[in-house]
């Protein structure tokens, strides 16, 4: 016992030292929002702005239309713990995350935190000499970039070298060839694909675009008066369709179901820290708790609001977790049974006739003798064969 809390208290330790390495894409800069400046908007109308881009980043742009949102968009300086200018004359903002949660447990809104799906982009620029693949660097890659960031998408661009030109060409793009783009993508460990074509015209930009996430596949087409509006426009319905999967409502610790983790494989510091981070972003007020560590296996409790299935999705975002079926209960050790027929053979007792004087003796031990022993029923055997029920016990396998 003495060994296993030394060895949580230094893995809590490290936590603090190690750098995150996931594959799941937790956002940096989640509760920041920077607001350029704009000629006749006034500081309040900036601050306004910032807190709008902020609920729709956590709980989808549909938000800004609940009535304790619309309340708190009247004064949304409670929601901030620092606000600084720019010096382009801009408005800086980092957001207080338990003020947020208040207000969004408040509202009833479904909300989704820093840890997002992973979304791989395949992109065509229609041009003058004909359709290239979008890489890395371009302009529209810059422009694509800077709204996903606004709007809290986990957009990466592939790198597009000859193993990704070999799996995808112009045509798979403009097609959305769902399979050939979703096979080049497992290069990456992308949770989500988005197939994009981008066409201009000297007034408006023109994207037409298909998605796949899970089991979710969307498609649409956008047209803007500029590149910066056309893409901040797509990242925004791209936003909104992961929270619409991954939003969890908020809830107190009492409110929330009382989950164990059980995770195996966690050979290193670094993936217990990861482990541990990958937890705590999943809409419990409380951290999640170390139960024990036994070699490779973690065992910990969280509080979470939601589903088993929403559960089970928000920690699929790490991709090496690995859902695994509960283990099978150990039958117990049977007893030694004890000969019925009377006297043991090997010993070579025999039975004599009581002596003189104790036949009383044994009468009343007879009285206090056990019942004796009857066969189970049919019901009874099912009843003790049944295994101890696991609710509310996940268990996973680190790849």
């Amino acid at each position: 016992m003495y060994q296993a809390r030394r060895t949580i208290h230094w893995l809590f330790l490290a936590v603090l030292l190690v750098p995150l390495t996931l594959h799941a894409a937790v956002l940096e800069g989640f509760y920041q929002v920077a607001v350029p400046a704009t000629e006749g908007q006034d500081r309040s109308q900036a601050l306004r702005e910032a807190a709008q881009l902020m609920v729709t980043r956590q709980a989808g742009s549909d938000a800004l239309g609940n009535h304790a949102v619309q309340a708190a968009m009247q004064d949304p300086r409670p929601l901030m713990s620092r606000i600084a200018g720019t010096e382009a004359g801009g408005v800086q903002v980092e957001f207080e995350p338990a003020a947020l949660r208040d207000l969004l447990t408040e509202a009833g809104l479904s909300v989704l935190g820093p840890n997002r799906p992973a979304v791989m982009l395949w992109a065509v620029e229609n041009k003058v000499l004909g359709p290239e693949l979008l890489s890395q660097g371009g302009e529209w890659a810059e422009v694509l970039s800077e709204a996903a960031r606004a709007r809290a998408v986990a957009l990466s661009l592939p790198l597009a070298d000859l193993e990704d030109r070999t799996l995808v060409d112009v045509k798979a793009i403009e097609q959305a060839d769902e399979q050939t783009l979703k096979q080049a993508s497992q290069r990456y460990d992308a949770s989500a694909v988005l197939a994009l074509t981008i066409s201009e015209t000297t007034d408006e930009s023109v994207l037409e675009w298909a998605w796949w996430l899970n089991e979710q596949s969307e498609s649409g087409r956008i047209t803007a008066e500029s590149r910066a509006a056309a893409a901040d426009q797509l990242m925004l319905e791209i936003a909104d369709l992961v929270v619409e999967q991954y939003g969890v409502t908020p809830s107190t610790s009492v409110e929330s179901s009382q989950w164990q983790i059980v995770v195996d494989g966690v050979d290193s510091v670094g993936e217990f820290a990861g482990l541990q981070r990958t937890l705590q972003q999943l809409g419990s007020k409380r951290a999640p708790r170390v139960l024990s560590v036994r070699g490779g296996e973690v065992r910990l409790a969280l509080d979470f609001p939601g589903s088993e299935e929403q559960l089970e999705r928000l920690l699929a975002l790490d991709q090496r977790m690995r859902r695994m079926p509960a283990p099978t209960p150990q039958p117990e050790p049977e007893l030694a049974s004890f000969s019925q027929s009377g006297p043991d053979s090997d010993t070579g007792a025999v039975d004599e006739p009581a002596g003189p004087g104790i036949d009383g003796a044994a009468a009343n031990d007879a009285d206090t003798l056990p019942a004796p022993v009857t066969e189970p029923s049919e019901q009874m055997v099912e009843e003790l064969a049944a295994p101890e029920p696991t609710a509310n016990i996940m268990y996973f396998r680190l790849r």
